[in-house]
């Protein structure tokens, strides 16, 4: 674990048995749940504890949990990866942009950008034969600068740490745990197909010195 004072470290103190966690921008809660494809008017405002037993998610079912962030509407979803399927994010992303981060229970970490329903960049985080790119890679980037800045720092810390500098900051343990609309999504089985075609591999160096962050888009 990391000594390092960043904003995110809470979130590998194993409170969560591997979650997803997606950021949308200038889109409001209760559209971001339709996009997934819950039933939006069942959601209730209820904290972390709450959220399995009152819900009573059963299997091949998500627990997801809305909130804002600055100009930032995220999800944290618990018991699935929904967030991470393709169909999925193209659908967060229409008209707008998405970043989402996936801290797999078993251990795979992914992050992915997508812009108005198409992919950008997607990479495990500390592994460059892993990443894709439509073009520039500036989450990548970032997440390797601050990966060279931090020698002790996981992989996916980095990556999450390339999110705040886009995002404009991090959650709070107290926010994720505190009142969120909530809800659950059963999985689609088998997955929707991806609407996009795939992103290209492309070569990538690590571990650069810190520079400026992610501009926005």
């Amino acid at each position: 674990m990391t000594t390092s004072p960043l904003g995110w470290n809470w979130m590998l103190n194993n409170r969560f048995d591997g979650f997803c966690l997606t950021f949308t921008h200038a889109i409001n809660p209760t559209a971001i749940l339709q996009r997934y494809g819950a039933d939006a008017p069942k959601a209730r405002i209820i904290e972390f504890p709450q959220a399995y037993e009152l819900l009573q998610p059963g299997p091949d079912t998500s627990v997801l949990r809305v909130g804002t962030f600055r100009e930032w509407t995220f999800c944290f979803e618990t018991l699935g990866v929904q967030s991470v399927m393709p169909a999925v994010l193209a659908a967060l992303s229409q008209t707008t942009q998405t970043v989402a981060v996936n801290l797999g229970a078993n251990a795979l970490h992914m992050l992915e950008h997508w812009v108005d329903g198409q992919p950008r960049e997607r990479f495990e985080p500390g592994q460059a034969t892993s990443l894709q790119a439509a073009d520039a890679h500036p989450f990548w980037d970032a997440t390797e600068r601050h990966r060279g800045n931090h020698h002790d720092l996981p992989a996916v810390l980095g990556a999450l740490e390339a999110v705040g500098d886009h995002i404009g900051g991090h959650l709070t343990a107290d926010l994720i745990e505190g009142p969120l609309l909530t809800t659950t999504l059963p999985w689609t089985l088998p997955p929707l197909p991806s609407p996009a075609a795939p992103l290209p591999f492309v070569h990538a160096s690590q571990t650069k010195p810190l520079g400026p962050p992610i501009d926005s888009w």
